[in-house]
């Protein structure tokens, strides 16, 4: 099913070499089919997610682990946007293996605009743009603001992430009984999306669906 998928997809994407063996790829999409099988696949969405009521539906394909986490950094930091494209086939292949309910609408993530002038661009919207476009669902790139700079997750605990986000987001526009998927890159306590879902639900949204490309597993 998946191999199909792929197949379906590849004309939209032009031809790279490998990501990760760096090997030329006939017709593919910058992944080979024996790379392809050493991505970090997470087959349930983790128990902590699933206990939060705000969401409908949580689909997350991949652990951020090597060897996908070095090449969403890259993309992020190294500005190797063509990943991005890579990124948003593998997340629109599973959408596609599972029995997904489509939304009516997806919101990526949105940097606040200090940020987005400093790295150029907001990979979460960069990620999940073509999947959308080929999927028929309309994608909201303007109504969903951080209207707070906010200090990088990365360097804080779950409670304090959470307080950083607290009222970090705004939503210009109604979504009165819109079913809405949110978008992110990676996600580790879902901080980031419970905030925005909170937005959401304050702009009237029916459902709201957890998407992102990968989940950070917790230090054990």
């Amino acid at each position: 099913m998946l191999e199909k998928v792929y197949k379906q997809l590849q004309r939209w994407m032009p031809s790279e070499p490998c990501a990760l063996c760096k090997q030329p790829v006939m017709g593919e999409v910058a992944l080979c089919n024996s790379c392809r099988p050493k991505l970090p696949q997470l087959i349930h969405p983790p128990l902590e997610l699933h206990n939060d009521r705000h969401w409908n539906q949580i689909i997350i394909p991949f652990f951020y682990k090597k060897p996908l986490s070095p090449l969403i950094h890259q993309l992020k930091f190294d500005h190797k946007l063509h990943y991005a494209r890579l990124f948003g086939l593998l997340f629109e292949a599973h959408l596609q293996q599972h029995d997904f309910i489509k939304p009516d609408l997806i919101i990526p993530v949105p940097l606040h605009k200090k940020r987005l002038q400093e790295r150029g661009f907001n990979q979460a919207l960069e990620i999940i743009k073509q999947p959308a476009k080929r999927l028929q669902i309309p994608l909201d790139r303007t109504h969903c603001r951080r209207i707070r700079a906010t200090s990088a997750q990365t360097s804080l605990h779950a409670s304090a992430r959470k307080q950083n986000l607290k009222q970090a987001f705004q939503i210009n526009r109604s979504l009165q009984g819109v079913h809405v998927a949110l978008f992110d890159d990676v996600i580790t306590t879902g901080s980031t999306l419970l905030a925005v879902a909170a937005a959401a639900k304050k702009a009237g949204a029916a459902k709201i669906d957890l998407w992102a490309l990968a989940y950070t597993p917790p230090h054990r």
